[in-house]
């Protein structure tokens, strides 16, 4: 049954005059005690309508207070639930902020920082933007092109990998962005991140600046002495399906990988291979420097040698993961999983991870990384298994310590 909060205080009644039998009950002391009762009445009424309506206000404030702070705790949440972090027992990498409420009534846009991960030298920050539209929000969600979020100028000291939405809001028109950054100075404390919100690849709103800091972050890394092998079948994979396949000579190289590193956002491995140009004499990749004189677009002289770049550099991530293709990681309950199973946060497994960009390698150090969907408690990893050899990591208890 439909009840207005005035209804709720309706029981409550005022006290009545008390007429014992030793009250006299003469027409003056009547009269007295009728304006005395009428006096009471209108001050008390006043008071009361007074007294109802600030209990009303107080009541409609508490419970905009509540839905406000559920609606923190729902971003909070939902950052905690995308990253994979315990609410009961974080990781010391997740740090959480206290994000201003938001509201429906508001037009003007707003960017709030809710939550980040610093994890090496990789940066995610969880933003709070709003007002965004149920149209753009539900839109966004299915990770359609025609809304998108997107980086809003530049970013210094680094590199933004990717901006999507981790959960939206329809109540308060907020949209939790999960930005992913790539940190190029190794000296910095914080960075600054402004968005624009996309309807067909134009702007239609900007959110920010917010201010991310950059918190500390711990990599368990151990040795290794692992033997890769690159041939022309490596190669010729990593050319993959382009047209005018050239005929590469028969070769065969060997790397070796020889540290492993893992910290919260990704597993890396370093490499020493013969340089480029060792590489490119004995694998015939010079005729590739023939298909790019043969192409109608004129390369600017920083892209000239790129497929024969990025085809060493791609061959020996087909070597890379051939090796680990059973390679699994332990942890210290007993348990393991085959990494190639873990879900991982970009297309494929491992991928390269060297800067300033992926295959930039010459001098034959080549970083390869595999990077999940959610965050590694590093208090609970072992070791890692690659072919019979198990590597096992220092525990973070005793690099604490």
């Amino acid at each position: 049954m439909k009840r207005e909060i005035f209804d709720l205080l309706d029981h409550y009644q005022e006290d009545s005059i008390l007429l014992t039998d030793t009250t006299p009950l003469s027409p003056a002391r009547i009269e007295e005690l009728t304006m005395k009762r009428f006096k009471q009445n209108h001050k008390t009424g006043r008071t009361r309508r007074l007294t109802r309506g600030l209990l009303v206000a107080a009541i409609i404030a508490s419970l905009c207070c509540l839905t406000a702070f559920a609606v923190v705790l729902t971003l909070r949440d939902a950052a905690r639930a995308d990253m994979g972090i315990s609410k009961e027992d974080p990781i010391e990498e997740w740090t959480e902020y206290d994000a201003p409420t938001q509201t429906v009534t508001q037009s003007e846009p707003q960017a709030t920082l809710v939550a980040t991960m610093c994890s090496g030298n990789q940066l995610y920050a969880y933003i709070a933007a709003s007002p965004v539209s149920q149209e753009a929000g539900v839109v966004l969600a299915d990770n359609s092109p025609e809304y998108e979020w997107g980086p809003r100028g530049g970013f210094e000291g680094c590199s933004i990998l990717n901006l999507e939405q981790a959960s939206y809001d329809p109540d308060t028109q907020t949209s939790l962005v999960k930005v992913s950054m790539t940190l190029e100075d190794p000296e910095l404390k914080q960075v600054e991140v402004s968005m624009n919100l996309n309807h067909n690849f134009k702007p239609i709103a900007a959110y920010g600046p917010v201010i991310i800091p950059v918190t500390e972050s711990q990599t368990l890394s151990c040795p290794a002495d692992i033997t890769v092998v690159n041939t022309t079948r490596q190669m010729e994979e990593a050319w993959g399906l382009r047209p005018d396949q050239p005929e590469f000579s028969e070769y065969t190289q060997e790397g070796t990988i020889y540290q492993i590193s893992i910290c919260a956002g990704y597993i890396e491995l370093e490499m020493q291979t013969p340089t480029l140009e060792e590489w490119a004499a004995v694998s015939g990749a010079e005729v590739l420097l023939d298909l790019e004189k043969l192409s109608d677009i004129e390369l600017p002289p920083q892209l000239e040698g790129y497929l024969v770049r990025d085809t060493y550099g791609g061959s020996w991530l087909v070597s890379v993961k051939e090796i680990l293709a059973d390679a699994r990681l332990n942890y210290r309950d007993g348990t393991s999983e085959l990494i190639t199973q873990i879900p991982s946060a970009y297309a494929g497994t491992w991928g390269s991870g060297e800067s300033p960009y992926p295959g930039s390698s010459r001098d034959g150090i080549h970083v390869f990384r595999f990077t999940p969907a959610q965050a590694f408690d590093l208090s609970q990893v072992e070791s890692i298994t690659i072919g019979s050899t198990t590597y096992p990591f220092p525990q973070a208890a005793d690099l604490g310590a």
